[in-house]
């Protein structure tokens, strides 16, 4: 008895997805890899890991941009700064820079921030 080969549908799966992550129209491209930690460093170094927002000191903050990437902001040392960040015991995100997202989402009319 010979067995029947299904036919590959995968091919045709893969051409009708959109990339991941697209970008906006004006927006500005977002800097990866060793070039991002590198900038990232050097904004930590700047900020002596001082939170911008609160003054809390931690080596874990996130780097922020003040005028975000989608609304033409850059990856320049004076639009990032350090904001604090930390999940709470429920696995919330919690701290100045949760917030901050949160509120540009408000702006944004969405509810989620991404």
């Amino acid at each position: 008895m010979a067995l029947n080969r299904l036919p590959n549908r995968l091919a045709s799966i893969a051409t009708n997805r959109l990339p991941t992550l697209q970008a906006k129209a004006g927006s500005t491209p977002r800097t990866r890899g060793s070039g991002w930690m590198a900038i990232r460093r050097q904004v930590q170094v700047r900020d002596h890991g001082k939170c911008a927002c609160c003054g809390l000191i931690r080596a874990d903050h996130e780097v922020d941009h003040i005028k975000p990437l989608e609304q033409g902001g850059t990856d320049d040392l004076s639009n990032l700064q350090l904001l604090c960040a930390w999940m709470d015991e429920h696995g919330v995100k919690q701290g100045c820079h949760a917030e901050k997202t949160r509120m540009e989402a408000k702006e944004r009319g969405g509810s989620k921030p991404w």
